[in-house]
């Protein structure tokens, strides 16, 4: 299918690709930069602009005239209670240091992370602190080109451009998972919705793989994909596995709070004994995991301290007392060990 060129949403990276010349160009002649810019070049840029019926944005243009006080802050998921926990963090130091968040929500989708970040622009966000959906955009280049302070949360995208703060997800995963093989467990299964491209789902992923394969346990088929809205399926794919791993002692990790909540309300209903039939442990600790009997094994995270330090590295670039090169900072998560997993 074509692309409608003549789209409301195109984009400086279109414009860029039809003129023939990079992002950097098109900004330059948004700016009215014209040197070292023959007139053929802007002739041409323009055209494309008239053609494509862009917009500018304030990214784009870089009009920004003055500091409004404002972070823009872009949610991957805010249905999950580990972003509200996470936001309540970047809020608190928001208002320690006398700024204001504009909050937006892409419910996981690509499209709406690009229009939103371009619209918290034309908002004239002094920042974007972004829980990235992980896909691949130019506009991550058009937000380095733009020199808009920027600090990734949680998630991380293909190209290292920016501050980082997540978990450690690979190591306390391995831990995890190695503690399990220790105690006996022979067949372990990564649940998880789609991994598309959502770098925790995806390190949480390998370093299953990576402790079943260290101790040479099976783990070329460990990976079960559920859609959370389809409760049968899901049933079904349990009630085949356990089929399946008669014989051996099996458990189920969980690669978020939402899949957690969801397996241990399947596991349930079909009145499965925890561990005696079935392990299970997984990430997020929200305050019932000690309370079901006989108690789920968590990995426990730090959302709220993951928001108090992006925020600060963030509020730090805009200010100037953070420069040089971008940094990862992964903070400790906590493997809490209970009875689910014994």
């Amino acid at each position: 299918m074509e692309r409608d060129e003549t789209s409301k949403h195109a984009t400086i990276a279109m414009v860029a690709e039809k003129a023939g010349v990079s992002t950097t160009t098109v900004s330059r002649y948004l700016n009215e930069k014209y040197e070292y810019m023959s007139l053929k070049t802007r002739k041409k840029i323009k055209h494309v602009i008239e053609e494509l019926n862009y917009r500018p944005s304030n990214l784009a243009r870089g009009l920004k005239s003055k500091k409004t006080n404002l972070i823009g802050v872009v949610v991957a998921d805010i249905e999950n209670p580990f972003s509200s926990m996470m936001m309540k963090g970047v809020n608190d130091v928001c208002k320690t240091r006398h700024y204001h968040m504009l909050i937006l929500n892409t419910d996981n989708s690509q499209k709406s992370e690009d229009d939103g970040i371009r619209s918290l622009i034309d908002h004239n966000v002094d920042a974007l602190l972004i829980n990235p959906t992980g896909y691949t955009s130019p506009i991550y280049t058009e937000l380095k080109e733009s020199k808009l302070p920027v600090v990734l949360i949680d998630r991380q995208i293909e190209h290292f451009l920016f501050d980082s703060v997540t978990s450690n997800n690979y190591d306390v995963t391995y831990q995890a998972t190695d503690y399990l093989i220790k105690n006996n467990y022979s067949r372990i299964y990564f649940v998880t919705e789609n991994i598309d491209s959502i770098s925790t789902r995806s390190q949480r992923k390998k370093a299953v793989e990576d402790a079943l394969r260290a101790k040479q346990l099976p783990h070329e088929h460990g990976l079960l994909t559920i859609d959370r809205g389809n409760t049968l399926a899901i049933k079904e794919q349990l009630i085949k596995l356990k089929r399946t791993n008669q014989n051996e002692k099996m458990a189920l990790f969980a690669v978020n709070g939402q899949v957690l909540l969801l397996l241990l309300q399947l596991l349930y209903q079909l009145r499965w004994s925890i561990p005696d039939e079935i392990g299970i442990y997984g990430y997020d600790d929200w305050g019932w995991g000690e309370l079901i009997r006989p108690g789920i094994t968590v990995i426990q995270q730090d959302p709220y301290g993951m928001g108090t330090k992006a925020a600060e590295l963030l509020i730090d670039r805009l200010e100037g007392k953070r420069t040089g090169r971008p940094e990862l900072f992964e903070l400790p998560a906590n493997l809490l060990i209970r009875g689910s997993t014994e």
